[in-house]
């Protein structure tokens, strides 16, 4: 198995687990984190999801058998290698809160699909590299977009054509990491982060992320706008009920 599920109340844990390959991405590992995140975006007991990883290690990047492959003119490429390069738009297309916890290296794209995280979590002695250029090749998982946008575009240039290893507090600073915590308290402290987020009301955190995303994307009077449609929805929902007739019973009390 590459993949490993844990259920924490509301919190649905999805480890990668391919230990002895430092947790780098194939088809395997690829397509079982996709499903995973299907699978946890569809359950209405989930409220907030978390992608971790087994081992000292957060992910090696792409398995380089990969790159072989791909680079071998004579060779037939698996269609589920090409996927491999798409996994971002499953975290991406999450409707619910997606966290990472990050131990150790993340390296190449182990690092270019964090930014489409909704919260990534750091221990202080993690680091994060690009080595793309390094190795002749590219950045990849949109992150020519994600990357400028999340710590600016001088330091996405200083980074991607370096190769420099990015410290955990570093990327803390930039924008890429939300917070950085102890190693030893890493996952104490996002499963306690996950769950307070995980309190809500589903509707709510749903509709609360697509309202983040359609800002980021859109004009800041097409943003109010839609703002107000979805408040207009939520006023008088059974979860606003519920929550404001518990408020009041507490005064009362």
């Amino acid at each position: 198995m590459s993949i490993a599920i844990e259920e924490m109340g509301k919190v649905r844990w999805i480890w990668l687990d391919r230990v002895k390959k430092r947790n780098a991405f194939d088809a395997a590992l690829a397509d079982g984190l996709r499903d995973a995140l299907g699978q946890a975006d569809t359950d209405e007991g989930v409220h907030v999801v978390v992608v971790a990883a087994r081992g000292p290690i957060f992910s090696a990047g792409a398995d380089l058998s990969l790159f072989l492959a791909m680079g071998d003119a004579d060779a037939q490429v698996d269609p589920s290698d090409a996927r491999v390069g798409q996994i971002w738009r499953a975290v991406h297309a999450m409707r619910k809160p997606v966290l990472a916890q990050v131990q150790g290296a993340a390296v190449g794209m182990g690092v270019t699909v964090l930014p489409h995280f909704d919260g990534v979590y750091a221990g202080k002695s993690a680091t994060f590299t690009l080595p793309f250029v390094r190795l002749g090749l590219v950045q990849e998982l949109a992150s020519s977009w994600t990357l400028p946008r999340a710590i600016g575009h001088q330091r996405a240039m200083e980074w991607i054509t370096s190769a420099r290893p990015l410290d955990a507090q570093t990327a803390e600073r930039w924008g890429l990491v939300t917070r950085a915590f102890e190693d030893e308290d890493l996952h104490d402290e996002v499963a306690a982060l996950a769950q307070e987020m995980a309190v809500a009301p589903l509707p709510a955190l749903i509709e609360a992320k697509h309202l983040l995303r359609f800002g980021a994307e859109h004009a800041l009077d097409a943003t109010a706008a839609e703002e107000d449609r979805v408040l207009a929805e939520r006023y008088g929902s059974p979860e606003n009920v519920a929550a404001v007739q518990a408020v009041m019973a507490r005064m009362k009390s």
